[in-house]
């Protein structure tokens, strides 16, 4: 089973990925029933900016789309996103 978190940061403006290779933060925006996850992400605890590899978007994104395509608002109501990764 991997081992990664991904959560909702600030007011649902960002969010983070954390897994045993460090932390990403991503901006976060949305449009209807898009998520927009803006690039590059930040990684580490000094908010450096960091381009990601083929492999890391390939680790990366698809636990990220999932986790954001099927949110459940209050426990209660799941909503189904589209996600987008892009500037």
């Amino acid at each position: 089973m991997p081992n990664y978190k991904v959560s909702l940061q600030a007011k649902n403006e960002g969010l983070s990925y954390e897994d045993e290779s460090g932390t990403y933060r991503f901006n976060l925006s949305r449009k209807n029933k898009t998520w927009i996850v803006h690039l590059p992400p930040t990684k580490g605890n000094n908010y450096v900016t960091h381009p990601l590899s083929n492999q890391e978007q390939e680790l990366l994104y698809p636990r990220i789309s999932k986790y954001l395509s099927r949110i459940w608002w209050f426990g209660v109501w799941p909503v189904n996103y589209e996600v987008q990764f892009g500037v």
